[in-house]
């Protein structure tokens, strides 16, 4: 069974991919409302003001690092389903979520600590502690997202 980032991260693909997944991000900030979508959207303003081209930045390295996290839940799907016809790897991944959302946090929170940027340190401490059930949230449309890249979808 070919990787995951084998199937995604493709010339054809990872470009796409990261557009997807910053449409994704940007609507889900704007959807959000009360206090924690004002901070949110305050954060996302200052970090564009900043580096107007931070999220496809952002994406474009944290990507290359989020698939190899999902890949063993991938091998697991691309097996289990080929045996028993298990519907998509979103719904798979969905299943899993607990799983999920730990390997991209993990991801997430070393990229933070490595940051030289402070402001960027500053807003993604701001950020974490609500970070898991944000994660969890947009788990679902992550892996719609995902699965459209990969083989049937």
């Amino acid at each position: 069974m070919p990787a995951l980032a084998d199937i995604v991260l493709t010339t054809p693909h990872r470009d796409a991919l990261i557009a997807d997944y910053v449409q994704l991000i940007e609507g889900r900030i704007a959807a959000r409302g009360g206090l924690r979508g004002i901070a949110m959207k305050t954060s996302l303003s200052l970090l564009k003001a900043a580096r107007p081209d931070i999220l496809p930045r952002a994406m474009g390295a944290l990507l290359p690092e989020f698939v190899p996290v999902l890949d063993p839940l991938y091998q697991e799907y691309a097996g289990a389903s080929a045996e028993d016809g298990r519907g998509d790897f979103a719904s798979f991944l969905q299943s899993r979520s607990d799983e999920a959302v730990a390997a991209l946090l993990g991801v997430t929170d070393a990229r933070a600590a490595r940051a030289h940027n402070p402001l960027i340190k500053s807003v993604y401490a701001r950020l974490r502690g609500g970070a898991e059930a944000e994660v969890a949230a947009a788990l679902p449309d992550f892996g719609k997202i995902l699965a459209r890249y990969l083989p049937g979808g």
